[in-house]
């Protein structure tokens, strides 16, 4: 005899509905599980489910763009030289 036999297989009627509830949890836009907004990593709550899906969806992430800061442009040195040997 198993030890499980004598056990009620059956599904009772008001079940609660585990399904309807993870339908209504939102889902991360990259590996789309479904994930308490609160619980998130992310800067963006809403649409990912940790920093790790935002930095592979996006390539960077919020917090590293707010600290970014741009690389000044380099000027040639001699522009006129370039001018002159485009027109010739």
């Amino acid at each position: 005899m198993n030890a499980t036999e004598d056990r009620d297989q059956s599904i009772p009627e008001n079940a609660p509905a585990f399904d309807a509830d993870l339908h209504a949890m939102p889902h991360c836009k990259r590996c789309n599980l479904a994930y308490l907004p609160n619980k998130s990593t992310s800067a963006l709550k809403l649409t990912y489910c940790s920093f790790l899906c935002e930095l592979g969806d996006l390539g960077f992430s919020m917090q590293g763009l707010e600290h970014m800061q741009r690389v000044p442009k380099e000027v040639p040195a001699d522009p006129q030289p370039q001018l002159v040997a485009a027109a010739e």
